[in-house]
């Protein structure tokens, strides 16, 4: 029995890239210092600000998450059916994806997500690769409300952020390449060799569980949808889907007390951002399911290359906020930032486009996928 490829999350995978670029755009923009110039942002700027918290930030990453769970679970059970051995490939994708994420981290820009998931990936390994739908749902369950428990005393917690002085920000819009990164990892490299070592593995053990429980919730539910069999007969779900879309505008309420500032707006504002997720999710399905012609043409190449492009907006981003590159950091408004990820992303969607016509993988893609099967790459999986 052949597993069959769900077209669906190449273009879901897309569109879930622009809302994270448009989430990044305001950490590309302002570091950690964000929160402090929006304060004193106002009209087209604030507003701007909260359209990105309410609509996009918190509700893109888990649909990421969601495809990530599923496609895994696919590939397992494609190389279950042809009797090839899955735990080496999951194993090495971890790894490779691990070391693309650190390096990402170091030589590029700190908000990376690829160390996060390829963390994620191991725990997988070691526990939730061969399990019934049940335990996905209870478990993805159980790590929401975790999550739940910890944005309730999440306040506490976002006060020991540390924001960027005003020494740190001349940096970022006048340094030089190493001078930015000894800013990312200066505190590391001021470590002995030993003791550098010790500090690295324990900060990667942690940084294990809090991968896991970040973003393990929609993972592993990806993976139960993918075990369900669900999104391969679309038509079959119309009517599910149609409803559960009814959860776009409970979220964005929910995301909308943001705004006001109570004890409990963090609480109520970190449970929108995972019914708007779901909603996006299941209103895609039903958009997808009628214009399926016109979603695969439009969001299916950015998705396939997801990877590269992922990567190259770091790289253009941070080429023009940081001082080595345009040096604009913190200089232009969150709309204009909104304005910048719109036009970033639609180039990057007709690259992928004429890209695709050539080849089958991105570069990036390409060179993981030789780390993983070390042979030449077959079509994406």
């Amino acid at each position: 029995m052949k597993v069959e490829r769900v077209d669906m999350m190449d273009a879901l995978r897309g569109f879930a890239l622009i809302g994270i670029l448009l989430a990044n755009m305001l950490h590309f923009q302002f570091g950690s210092a964000g929160a402090e110039i929006i304060e004193s942002a106002n009209g087209l700027n604030q507003i701007s600000y909260y359209f990105v918290k309410i609509v996009v930030e918190g509700s893109f990453y888990p649909i990421f998450g969601f495809v990530f769970g599923y496609v895994l679970m696919k590939m397992v059970e494609s190389r279950e059916v042809s009797g090839v051995k899955y735990k080496n490939i999951v194993f090495r994708r971890a790894v490779g994806l691990s070391v693309l994420g650190a390096m990402h981290i170091v030589f590029l820009w700190e908000g990376d997500v690829l160390l996060t998931y390829g963390s994620t990936l191991f725990i997988l390994l070691l526990f939730f690769l061969k399990r019934q739908v049940k335990t996905y749902f209870v478990w993805g369950a159980i790590l929401t409300v975790i999550l739940g428990v910890g944005a309730f005393f999440g306040s506490n917690f976002l006060q020991l952020i540390k924001p960027l002085t005003t020494a740190d920000i001349m940096i970022y819009q006048d340094g030089t390449y190493v001078e930015i990164l000894m800013q990312r990892v200066g505190d590391f490299i001021g470590a002995g060799g030993l003791f550098l070592l010790i500090t690295l593995l324990i900060v990667w053990l942690f940084f294990l569980g809090v991968s896991f429980l970040m973003v393990g919730p929609f993972v592993l539910f990806g993976m139960g949808m993918a075990k369900k069999g669900a999104f391969l007969q679309l038509e079959n779900g119309m009517q599910t889907y149609k409803k559960m879309a009814l959860l776009v505008p409970v979220g964005l309420l929910l995301k909308g007390i943001i705004i006001f500032d109570t004890p409990y707006s963090l609480f109520i504002y970190s449970a929108g951002t995972y019914v708007l997720a779901i909603g996006y999710i299941a209103l895609f399905a039903w958009l997808f399911n009628r214009y399926q012609t016109q979603m695969n043409h439009y969001f299916a190449p950015i998705g396939k290359l997801s990877l590269s492009n992922y990567l190259m907006q770091s790289i253009i981003c941070t080429t023009i906020f940081y001082g080595y590159g345009f040096g604009l950091f913190g200089q232009l408004g969150v709309f204009v930032g909104i304005l910048l990820s719109v036009i970033i992303y639609v180039i990057q969607l007709k690259i992928s486009q004429l890209y695709l016509k050539r080849f089958s993988l991105g570069p990036v893609e390409t060179i993981l996928r030789w780390f993983i099967y070390f042979k030449k790459p077959q079509k994406p999986e």
